[in-house]
């Protein structure tokens, strides 16, 4: 056990390296956030949000490769994947139409815009940046690829999604089209910037739902084989640096309506961070599994 840790701690500071050398280079070479005023928290926002994007992204592929070499999933919660992928649909329409979409974006300042110090009218700033529709659109790529390993390895037959999964996706449709034919009919038109605070607040919802099915399986097995705790390090981590992110570009424009006017990413971040150090202690405390370094991509056996 004394060897998986030392293992475990060279290995986290070549990752900490990695990242911390990859966020750097490609956030100085992206485009810096204009709305920010100060030249020198432009750069480092820039180089904090690669870094949590690199982060965040790099935590999908430890239990990619853990799932090809054991050839199984098992271990790893169904409903946490299907949820996954339903979060990332409604976090990536999200950050994608905040980013891109230029009806959007006025709506939002005209919505958000307030009275400054002087009298006059002050506009907030959109706080989604090139490196969450990035972060967004590549999760949803990867976390729809480890989905489908379930059914590569195992079979949806033998490894079905439980009936609560089922009942959440129908709600969630459900309530989409519910909310769009409402504002239709009562406002005579569909409020798509509202419609978006909806996906975002699912995001969140999923968010907290997803982790729950995989705590409480780690904690029924009294074991975290299977569930690879690297990709919870490199999710903690970038959790910590979006919420820097955030909170330093709200910090830089003098402008506090940008966390509330992008709930998704605070939210996301702070669930993110509090779930993490949950599996951070099943993994290190609570079911330290002596022989998880020699199992953990050993293939585990057919029980029919």
């Amino acid at each position: 056990h004394n060897i998986e840790i030392h293992s475990d701690q060279s290995s986290f500071l070549r990752w900490t390296i990695a990242l911390l050398l990859g966020g750097t280079a490609v956030g100085i070479a992206a485009p810096k956030n204009p709305h920010l005023p100060s030249p020198m928290w432009q750069l480092l926002s820039s180089i904090v949000g690669y870094t949590y994007f690199l982060a965040w992204s790099a935590s999908f592929y430890p239990q990619i490769f853990m799932n090809y070499y054991r050839k199984t999933t098992r271990g790893l919660s169904c409903d946490f994947c299907v949820l996954n992928v339903l979060g990332y649909v409604c976090y990536t329409a999200y950050t994608t139409n905040f980013y891109w979409n230029e009806r959007i974006i006025a709506e939002y300042k005209q919505r958000m815009s307030g009275i400054d110090v002087d009298g006059g009218t002050k506009q907030s700033e959109i706080t989604v940046q090139g490196n969450d529709v990035a972060f967004a659109i590549h999760a949803l790529f990867m976390a729809s690829l480890t989905l489908s390993q379930i059914g590569m390895y195992d079979s949806f037959i033998s490894r079905p999604p439980s009936r609560r999964v089922y009942i959440v996706l129908v709600c969630t449709f459900a309530f989409c089209a519910l909310y769009i034919l409402s504002t239709w009919i009562y406002e005579g038109r569909i409020d798509f910037l509202g419609f978006l605070y909806v996906l975002g607040t699912i995001k969140i919802c999923v968010t907290i739902g997803k982790y729950v099915p995989q705590a409480l399986l780690n904690r029924s097995r009294k074991s975290t084989v299977g569930w690879n705790h690297w990709n919870v390090i490199l999710d903690f981590t970038g959790g910590v640096l979006s919420l820097l992110q955030l909170v330093g570009d709200c910090a830089d424009m003098g402008d506090w309506n940008g966390i509330t006017g992008n709930p998704a990413k605070i939210a996301l971040s702070l669930v993110t961070i509090c779930f993490d150090l949950i599996f951070l202690i099943q993994h290190y405390i609570l079911y330290p599994d002596v022989d998880d370094h020699h199992t953990t991509y050993a293939p585990l056996p057919n029980r029919n």
